[in-house]
């Protein structure tokens, strides 16, 4: 109320007011606008028609009224959710809500319910036009939002005098990101090396909130175009498992040669288009045969350590940069990209100069004159750097993707070079060579491993302080983490009490909410940086547990009471989810560190080997040769002066790190470092610079042998240290209870691509009217050829001959007679009867290398299906295996265990898999019985730790169940309270 004064003036000025419901008036004063010479008064709360007047110095005014209406609001919100059909997520109803938190795509009924009757509303979304609501016969309105961007939407009602009205408070609209799908290769799970006749089980895994809908191997055989195998396709799963076995006799490989793969998965998102994850890539180098490759890792510590993957090896990180680069396009600015390359480019122009600089050494020095082997290794390295400069320039352009097929044939030729030298070496070590190759050989050792060694050294100096690097801020994030644990379970302790008092969330507890999801979606930021840069798994899998905490939490914010507690404690499990796996990368790195350490050692010990076999040939070489072998042995010693020095700092610090948790580890490795400094040895090493330039080569050669019984008494201690890291008995009881699980959800895995008809691998075309059976592979068990017939209850088979096409069989009816060759009731390896009649899926098909297409029958597998599948089966026997010998060290009997793996090797032949229903019953009985088993062991285990060592995932709460959950709740406050 604004009042003027006019001819007058007064000291007090005052209202005087009287509503309806009550008899008196009241008198207020006014208060003066000093920048409008008026007096005004707010009056609140009016609830009925309401008199006033103003006075001031006896003049008043007349008297008015203010009519009150009541206008309507809106007191209540409910939303239904209905979520993208490619989620699988059934409608989820909030009651008395508002917010709205949901993925892109989501459809959200919005019903109001007004606190009048009104003749209609709209839902007004910030930046778009109103939507219209509907009436419904009890008075509420309903519209459907759908989810599409953040804003925020508010509820406009019809007023009595026809206009819209704003009848509710501004309500969140909050998109929700579906992450992409993880996925991993667990097995090898590294690069390695395989012989030319191996079979190499590989295994990928895959997870997304919402269902993996492809699961690809990709391999390529020494750069050649890319292979693609299907390990999974067809009915969305949240999590998957696959293997694929690499017959390596099948690729016809030599030593050098090489196969790179990696994994690939898409989620089925169906809103902004499917989600691609995809893995490092990895290599299978194919060395010589077992006894050869012996005896030339043999022959390297007399001939010093020559060729020893170090030029493959640098290559394979600059092959494995440019594909982490394509594959992460779109993680980094156009700057961060350009830089990056040009950093490869850098790498890939410096190892090219090394080798060259081998090259024209070998060539000053005589070496390759008359030499056969010698010349192949000289070319192959030739043909490497001529690989190398295109890609250097592919680089420097901005074009990876055209840079990676050179990369990939200058490592298959730099292999080629180190397997051909190996070869040499084989000779030299049996003796088989003369004088002149002898010296042949190890002058091209010494120059090799003397261009290596510092190359080696300054790449595993910035390797070592990256590693330091993500430890310090690993441990910094699992400090922030355990901050947000504690907060959400105040938020949690919060919720709990106003779902007691029957009291939804306020403001302010949405307003925490969501800045707890902020800060955690900012952690999870941070290290999926880390594990893009560190190539480290176990922080992608912590950051995505941190973004689905996020995700949880934001849905509490905007939740119901009645929804609200059940997201917080998903919020909370998932926090806890990534704090575990946190604590369990900090955790190994001990033993990763003491490998490092090891290794280390190992190579220092080389290295001494090689230069005291240089010191008792100095007598032998003339003047020049004298001299240039004692400038490399200069420098051999200084280098490993360096090593020395650096592994004691490495050992200090390690024992320091390990005090609290692994004391007898730390007290041994403290030991260690000790005993560089007792004996002297890194100033042994820099005296006998003088001793072998200005002694006798007898006194030189004994004072070697010194140094290398230091170096020996230093491995001693060494070994002892990592003999003693130990885990603590609830550390053997989780990892022991995870391994179970993780068996029960191979074979799980294992089973729904065993009965889902489009998780075969490349399945075989062909009309549903009827196809033929693949021709046999020769040499390979015979395989099942069947047709089917569209509409039929059963289906036509009988097992085909090897090296036949498969023919009609007889009908078999379900449940009843028909099976493979059509005998009734055919009892199956193991104990399981054989019916496969009847059975209308068709059999996932296993595509192994080199196999074009291929696929399987209904009802049926191939011989490439049998061996692929065998050869998971056995890895599945083999952690089983491994699984009751780890229980048994712990003191526990497993009978039951043992059991059930003697029912896993029934699948080690090739007859139960002509009875595809057979496959599929005994399968699902012995995942039931491992459930079983992994029920004991987590009874047998449950004194070791507290409660956080047996839970086994946590799912959110069904919304069936929420109400239950808030009542639990309620009740246990109200009896607190009584009490």
């Amino acid at each position: 109320i604004h009042a003027r004064l006019e001819g007058f003036e007064s000291d007090q000025v005052e209202i005087v007011v009287k509503s309806d419901e009550t008899e008196k008036f009241d008198r207020w004063p006014m208060a003066i606008d000093e920048g409008a010479g008026n007096y005004l008064y707010m009056l609140l709360d009016l609830r009925t028609a309401t008199d006033y007047f103003v006075e001031a110095g006896g003049v008043r005014s007349a008297v008015f009224r203010i009519d009150v209406s009541d206008l309507p609001y809106v007191g209540r919100v409910d939303l239904e959710y209905h979520f993208p059909g490619y989620t699988g997520l059934p409608p989820r109803a909030v009651e008395d809500g508002g917010d709205i938190a949901a993925l892109k795509g989501t459809e959200v009924i919005v019903k109001a319910t007004p606190t009048l009757a009104v003749a209609g509303g709209v839902i007004r979304v910030e930046g778009a036009e109103p939507l219209p609501m509907k009436l419904k016969e009890d008075g509420t309105l309903t519209a459907t939002l759908r989810v599409d961007k953040e804003g925020f939407y508010s509820i406009e009602l019809a007023a009595f005098d026809g206009q819209m009205r704003k009848g509710s408070p501004d309500f969140t609209i909050e998109v929700l990101d579906d992450q992409p799908p993880s996925v991993a290769l667990v097995k090898p799970g590294r690069d390695a090396k395989v012989s030319s006749i191996e079979e190499v089980f590989t295994e990928a895994k895959a997870e997304d909130d919402y269902g993996v809908k492809t699961l690809e191997l990709v391999y390529s055989v020494n750069g050649s175009p890319e292979q693609v195998v299907q390990l999974n396709r067809g009915s969305a799963k949240k999590e998957i498992s696959a293997g694929h076995t690499f017959f390596m006799e099948d690729l016809a490989l030599e030593p050098g040669d090489f196969v790179s793969y990696f994994a690939r998965a898409t989620d089925g998102n169906g809103i902004a288009g499917p989600q691609t994850a995809t893995t490092d890539i990895y290599f299978l180098e194919v060395r010589p045969f077992g006894t050869q490759y012996r005896q030339a890792q043999a022959g390297m510590a007399g001939a010093g350590q020559g060729m020893d993957d170090a030029l493959s090896l640098r290559q394979r990180q600059i092959v494995a940069a440019t594909f982490k680069i394509l594959r992460d396009r779109g993680e980094y600015s156009d700057k961060e990209y350009s830089e990056n390359l040009t950093t490869i480019a850098l790498m890939q122009g410096r190892l090219r100069e090394q080798v060259e600089t081998l090259l024209r050494r070998m060539t000053t020095r005589g070496i390759l004159e008359g030499e056969s082997e010698f010349g192949q290794i000289a070319a192959s390295l030739r043909v490497a750097v001529e690989a190398m400069s295109p890609a250097e320039e592919k680089l420097l352009e901005s074009k990876p993707e055209e840079a990676l097929p050179y990369e990939q044939r200058a490592l298959q030729y730099l292999q080629r070079a180190e397997a051909v030298f190996r070869e040499v070496q084989v000779s030299f070590g049996g003796g088989g060579t003369g004088a002149g190759n002898q010296s042949a050989v190890e002058d091209l050792a010494g120059l090799f491993e003397l261009e290596m060694d510092k190359l080696r050294n300054q790449y595993e100096t910035v390797q070592r302080g990256q590693l330091q690097s993500t430890d310090n801020q690993v441990d910094e994030a699992l400090q922030r983490l355990q901050e947000l644990a504690r907060r959400q379970q105040q938020e949690n302790e919060r919720m709990k009490r106003s779902a007691a008092n029957r009291q939804g969330s306020s403001g302010g507890g949405a307003g925490g909410q969501r800045e707890l999801a902020e800060r955690t979606e900012e952690l999870a930021r941070q290290l999926e940086r880390l594990a893009r840069e560190q190539s480290q798994k176990g922080l992608e899998d912590t950051a995505r547990r941190l973004h689905q905490a996020a995700n949880a939490m934001r849905r509490a914010a905007s939740d119901g009471r009645d929804g609200a507690l059940s997201e917080g404690i998903s919020a909370l499990d998932r926090l806890k989810d990534a704090r575990r796996l946190l604590e369990k990368d900090r955790a190994s790195r001990l033993d990763r560190d003491m490998e490092d350490v090891r290794a280390r050692a190992e190579r220092i010990a080389s290295q001494q080997e090689a230069i005291q076999s240089e010191v008792g040939r100095l007598g032998e070489s003339g003047s020049a040769g004298r001299a240039e072998t004692l400038q490399r042995l200069m420098e051999r010693k200084d280098e490993m002066a360096t090593e020395v020095t650096d592994l004691e700092a490495q050992m200090d610090r390690m024992a320091m790190e390990s005090r609290q948790e692994q004391k007898d580890a730390s007290r041994k490795l403290q030991e260690a470092a000790d005993s560089i400094r007792d004996t002297k040895l890194k100033e042994k090493i820099r005296y006998s610079k003088g001793v072998v330039q200005g002694r006798e080569p007898e006194y030189a050669q004994r004072f070697e042998g010194q140094i290398g019984q230091d170096i020996e008494e230093l491995s001693r201690r060494i070994d002892e240290a990592g003999a003693a890291i130990g885990k603590t008995e609830r550390a053997q009881g989780e990892e022991a209870l995870e391994k179970t699980r993780e068996l029960v959800r191979n074979l799980e895995s294992l089973g729904e691509r065993l009965q889902d008809p489009s998780r075969g691998l490349n399945p075989q075309d062909g009309s549903p009217e009827g196809q033929e059976g693949q021709e046999g592979r020769e040499g390979q068990e015979g395989q099942e050829g069947q047709e089917g017939r569209e509409g039929q209850e059963g289906e036509r088979g009988q097992q085909g001959q090897q090296g036949q096409q498969g023919q009609e069989g007889q009908q078999g009816q379900q449940g009843a007679e028909g099976s493979s060759g059509g005998q009734e009731g055919q009892q199956a390896e193991g104990g399981q009867t054989g019916q496969s009649s009847g059975r209308s899926l068709n059999s996932p098909g296993f595509v192994g290398p080199g196999r074009e297409g291929g696929g399987f029958q209904p009802g049926t597998y191939t011989s490439e299906d049998i061996r692929q599948l065998r050869r998971e089966f056995r890895e599945r026997v083999q952690e089983a295996q491994d699984l009751r010998s780890e229980l048994q060290r712990q003191g526990l009997e497993t009978p039951d265990l043992q059991s059930i793996i003697e029912r896993m090797q029934a699948f080690d032949s090739s007859q139960i898999f002509q009875n595809p229903r057979g496959v599929e019953e005994l399968q699902a009985s012995v995942v039931e019985e491992l459930k079983q088993f992994e029920y004991w062991l987590r009874r047998e285990l449950e004194g070791i730790g507290n409660e956080d060592l047996f839970l086994s995932g946590s799912d959110e709460v069904p919304a069936g169940y929420r109400k239950l959950v808030e009542e639990y709740y309620r009740s246990l406050s109200t009896s607190q309270r009584q009490e």
